[in-house]
C-alpha cells in the first residue's frame, strides 16, 4: 500500500458514491427506453456505459479494502490510530491530534506518519 493510495482514499470513496448515483441514473434511462421501439442502439450504449461504471466501482472498492487492510496491519497502535483518523475518517491534522489526546499536536501526528511512510517508499 502506498501513501498515494491512502491520500486518495477520501476521493476514492466519493468516486464510488458518484458512480453509484450515475449508474442509477443510467438504469432509469434504460428502463424508460425499454418501452420505446427503435431505441435499441441507445439502450446498448447505456448498458455498456453502466457496465464500465460497475467495473470501475469494483476496482475502487478493491482499493478501498486494500487500504483498510493495510491500516489494520500496522502493528504500532498509536500510528494505526493516527493513520485511521487521517485517511479513513478524512480528518484534518488538528482533528487527528484532538482525537489522539492532549499530548499530541497536529504537527507531531503529521511527522509520525511522514516518518513511517518515508520508511516504506515503494510499498
Amino acid at each position: 500500500m502506498t501513501r498515494h493510495i491512502l491520500k486518495q482514499l477520501s476521493d476514492i470513496r466519493k468516486e464510488i458514491r458518484d458512480l453509484e448515483k450515475a449508474a442509477g441514473y443510467v438504469e432509469r434511462k434504460i428502463s424508460i427506453l425499454k418501452g420505446k421501439e427503435g431505441d435499441n442502439k441507445q439502450s446498448e450504449y447505456l448498458q455498456k456505459r453502466k457496465s464500465l461504471m460497475e467495473k470501475k466501482r469494483t476496482e475502487l472498492l478493491r482499493l478501498e479494502n486494500e487500504a483498510e487492510e493495510y491500516i489494520q496491519s500496522i502493528e504500532d497502535s498509536c500510528l494505526c490510530r493516527i493513520i485511521r483518523f487521517k485517511y479513513l475518517y478524512d480528518l484534518s491534522w488538528q482533528q487527528v491530534a484532538a482525537r489522539m489526546g492532549h499530548k499530541y499536536s497536529a504537527e507531531s501526528c503529521r511527522k509520525k506518519v511522514e516518518r513511517f511512510m518515508g520508511d516504506r517508499t515503494g510499498q
